[in-house]
């Protein structure tokens, strides 16, 4: 199971930017196909029967996830989100679909320090896909 999780990872920027975040308990992440649909990856270590749930997923829902994700998940672990501010931001883009989700990633990204003082969660670049494989 470890492989295919590792298999997604390695292609995962093949169609443009994902979002990987990783805590003590699991790995999340939403990653672009070709078109508008985006893959949704979860990884939990403690679940040894079956630790990896992955679904493709229309633009919008893709979104919609994400968003929980970041604003109930996340959050449990990165006490210090800001995620009203990431929310306004989304909503003041003017961006719908695959544009809406590429720009929120790309804003969390690049200005991680406006929305927390944690960086250790967020995976910012494909150099640091490792950091993800070495904890399956």
């Amino acid at each position: 199971m470890s492989e295919e999780f590792k298999s997604i990872v390695d292609s995962s920027y093949d169609n443009g930017k994902p979002l990987w975040i990783y805590t003590s308990d699991y790995i999340y992440g939403i990653v672009p196909t070709a078109g508008d649909k985006w893959i949704e990856v979860s990884y939990t270590f403690e679940d040894s029967d079956d630790p990896l749930m992955k679904g493709e997923k229309g633009a919008d829902f893709a979104y919609q996830l994400m968003m929980e994700e970041i604003s109930k998940g996340v959050t449990f672990y990165v006490e210090d989100l800001k995620v009203p501010l990431l929310k306004e931001f989304a909503g003041g883009t003017g961006k719908s679909d695959s544009d809406l989700i590429t720009a929120v990633i790309e804003e969390l990204i690049t200005n991680t320090s406006k929305y927390t003082s944690n960086t250790d969660f967020l995976i910012k670049s494909k150099d640091e896909l490792d950091k993800l494989k070495q904890k399956v």
